[in-house]
């Protein structure tokens, strides 16, 4: 069940976000043990100039401000070891995949709580 929710400005240089995200699940399935078929992941685009860091706006990613802003959610069973690996493996992954540095991804747990999500027809409960 883990969401992978990625925000950004746009790249000056083009990036594959398709095969970024595709990787990124293979990563991320590899390095925690979850199913492949249970991760998904989003990238979204700020519009130029929508993201501002200390007070300045840009209009395309750079590479050592505005970090890439990641939201992992994932169920709240999971223990504080397993969270940090997943927020490891994200930051890994995605810092290598799409060509920017790991200090410039800020990455977010948001536990999901047993009951509180709803999926296939329904509450899901762990």
């Amino acid at each position: 069940m883990p969401f992978i929710h990625i925000k950004s400005l746009p790249f000056r240089e083009q990036r594959d976000i398709p095969a970024i995200l595709e990787g990124l699940c293979k990563d991320f399935a590899r390095d925690t043990g979850v199913a492949l078929r249970h991760i998904t992941t989003t990238w979204e685009h700020f519009a130029p100039g929508h993201y501002a860091v200390a007070g300045k706006t840009v209009d395309a990613q750079p590479i050592n401000s505005h970090p890439v802003l990641v939201d992992l959610h994932a169920p709240d069973s999971n223990s504080a070891a397993i969270v940090e690996r997943m927020l490891e493996s994200v930051a890994s992954s995605l810092a290598s995949r799409a060509r920017i540095p790991r200090e410039n991804v800020f990455v977010s747990f948001r536990p999901a709580l047993s009951g509180g999500v709803f999926a296939e027809g329904g509450p899901v409960r762990w």
